[in-house]
């Protein structure tokens, strides 16, 4: 026998956005820039330890991590350069989540669809239903 019920509770996916402003591009900037200082350092040793090896295939383990600290130093330098130049106003993603909605019978199935959650200052300032 199959038992009709009129609500359910599910999860719906949530993207958690912040709005780009002068004080949250310092706060990303300093971030990125840490991070590419951590990146060079770490790229300075391998090239030291690199120097000093004998043995090709210790060299060439070393060499392909080379490559990769390479590639991501330059992401790096790319991320920091796109937060540079990006307007004012811009909505960056921060995160994603979940959220427990709850629908029945007759609801709009738009309430299904993702929700956007936008920050700016450390304060929501929107809600948005995306819908389906």
């Amino acid at each position: 026998m199959v038992r009709l019920v009129e609500k359910i509770v599910v999860t719906r996916p949530v993207v958690i956005k912040v709005k780009l402003t002068p004080r949250y591009r310092e706060i990303l900037l300093a971030r990125l820039g840490h991070a590419l200082e951590l990146a060079e350092r770490e790229l300075k040793r391998v090239e030291a330890e690199l120097g000093q090896l004998q043995g090709k295939s210790q060299a060439e383990a070393l060499e392909h991590l080379r490559r990769e600290k390479v590639a991501a130093r330059d992401r790096l330098r790319q991320q920091y350069e796109s937060v540079k130049n990006l307007p004012l106003g811009t909505e960056l993603v921060q995160g994603r989540t979940e959220s427990l909605v709850e629908v029945g019978v007759g609801d709009e199935a738009s309430r299904l669809g993702p929700v956007e959650i936008v920050i700016e200052e450390g304060k929501i300032v929107a809600v948005r239903e995306q819908g389906l």
